[in-house]
């Protein structure tokens, strides 16, 4: 007497090799599209946030550039240095300078007198030692000067780096303030 095996039917039944590889296949390519999405994600988002910093840094620069000139009834540019006399209101005069440091950043100083050699009380707006921690860098096209004056009119032109992305900056302002006596000096 022989005993015949018959294969289980229904849902029981099992897979086969065949199946098992097509499944597996169809299973790595979903992966690999998944993995391949949120990489792209990653990478988006790293990007947008290179580009926010950049943006936000130059932002802040250029606003206080932008006002503090409109305000100032003097403005004098020594190399890297640009140093202001800016209107206050009622309070008065106030000197107000920008820096762009060998450290690829940009720093700012203001008080009643001569802001004098950039050092450790300058505040850094851009670059690697900056308040936030935000890793961006600032850079002239060519190791130029990134404030020329003409005048009462000052352009400025500097590159903001933050990660990857690169932002380039040009402006320009003029000094309308005027003054009705002697003012002390800022440079």
């Amino acid at each position: 007497m022989t005993s015949s095996k018959t294969a289980p039917r229904g849902w029981d039944a099992g897979i086969t090799l065949v199946e098992l590889i097509i499944y597996i296949a169809v299973g790595a390519l979903f992966a690999g599209i998944l993995a391949s999405l949120f990489i792209s994600g990653i990478t988006s988002q790293t990007n947008t946030r290179d580009r926010d910093v950049a943006t936000g840094k130059a932002q802040v620069v250029t606003d206080m550039l932008q006002a503090s000139i409109r305000n100032a009834d003097a403005v004098h540019v020594d190399g890297g240095m640009l140093v202001a006399r800016v209107a206050t209101g009622t309070t008065g005069w106030e000197c107000r300078a920008w820096a762009l440091t060998d450290q690829k950043a940009i720093v700012y100083k203001h008080g009643t007198a001569a802001p004098g050699t950039v050092d450790t009380t300058w505040t850094p707006l851009i670059g690697p030692a900056d308040a936030q921690g935000d890793n961006a860098s600032v850079s002239v096209e060519g190791g130029g000067v990134p404030f020329t004056l003409t005048g009462t009119q000052l352009d400025y032109r500097f590159t903001v780096t933050a990660g990857t992305v690169t932002l380039p900056i040009t402006g320009s302002v003029i000094a309308q303030a005027k003054t009705d006596g002697a003012v002390s000096s800022c440079w």
